[in-house]
């Protein structure tokens, strides 16, 4: 493989590109390889059409369809595939199993087959940390912790991982999975599939009439909140990785941890607004603490999260504040 083709491919194929993670990291990737031709696939079940960048090269459709996947395979031959497309809400998940997983397992597998028939070099999947259910030890390494899923998101997520694990040792196909701990941070809506506390608290705080806060159990449950510059980051190290990486998965995360009042006492700080939160008990099933060990994909990628919970949040609170909407 040739050093300057790592560095800069011509071609990549991102799925789910007017998604939250999606379409930011389309943004930054163009930013660091200008002359790169990004291919999008996206239905807008969940992306945004303002979020979608006018560099992409759009097919709008679903990954289930094998006429756009076989189109846009042939016509452009993406050299890596970064796959975020899913159907992300872990509720929407419990009332809707069949559906979620049509997109989220067998559209990966779709994806996977195509990757290997137009010879991609790697294909990086978007797992996530949900799979752990409630982690044994803390904080959490990949190798300690089974994966425990307790929701058919969860399932369908881990699925996605012995599926790239196969596709590397039968047919050659490169394939790291990465999974995500809280992602956050600006144009994740309060009222996303994917938001966490932190967006759910800020559009309740700039936008009460659209949303009302509320708090479940004590509060003191804490979280490894992810960045989402830290997610954006951890794909292009996955991509320019010199070593076979083979359907491993890692934790991408802050490595750190804060409870849910503590994040309360930052977004007041930040906003200079009051949290007003309605109580409600614990959420059945909720896991009560997350926290990643990042150190194999610290010595693989060579990850390190660039930016801390406070200052995502800080951005955060920046964009939600000159939201007009």
């Amino acid at each position: 493989m040739e050093m300057d083709d790592v560095v800069n491919p011509k071609t990549i194929l991102v799925t789910g590109c007017a998604g939250f993670i999606g379409s930011h990291f389309v943004r930054q990737f163009k930013n660091k390889f200008p002359t790169s031709k990004i291919i999008g696939i996206d239905d807008f079940s969940t992306g945004r059409r303002a979020a979608l960048e006018s560099s992409v090269i759009l097919h709008e459709g679903s990954i289930l369809d094998e006429g756009i996947l076989e189109k846009v395979f042939s016509r452009h031959r993406p050299e890596y595939v970064f796959h975020f497309a899913a159907l992300p809400r872990v509720s929407y998940s419990v009332e809707h199993p069949r559906r979620t997983s049509e997109v989220n397992i067998v559209g990966t597998v779709a994806l996977l087959e195509m990757s290997k028939n137009y010879d991609v070099r790697r294909f990086i999947y978007s797992s996530s940390s949900s799979l752990y259910g409630g982690a044994k030890k803390l904080p959490t390494k990949e190798s300690e912790n089974y994966p425990d899923p307790r929701s058919p998101y969860a399932i369908q997520k881990y699925i996605g991982e012995p599926f790239c694990k196969v596709f590397s040792e039968l047919f050659g196909l490169d394939t790291v999975c990465l999974r995500y701990f809280n992602v956050f941070g600006p144009g994740q809506y309060g009222d996303s599939p994917y938001s966490t506390v932190v967006s759910a608290w800020l559009e309740s705080v700039y936008f009460p009439k659209k949303k009302k806060a509320f708090i479940e159990g004590d509060g003191k449950q804490s979280r490894d909140f992810c960045y989402i510059d830290n997610v954006v980051t951890a794909n292009i190290l996955a991509m320019e990785s010199k070593q076979k990486l083979e359907g491993e998965a890692l934790n991408i995360a802050c490595g750190s941890q804060i409870s849910i009042n503590e994040v309360k006492v930052l977004i007041e700080k930040y906003t200079g607004k009051k949290l007003l939160l309605e109580k409600r008990p614990p959420r059945p099933g909720d896991v009560r603490h997350t926290c990643a060990d990042t150190s194999r994909a610290r010595r693989l990628l060579g990850y390190h999260p660039r930016v801390d919970f406070e200052e995502g949040l800080k951005r955060t609170v920046q964009w939600f504040s000159s939201r007009k909407i």
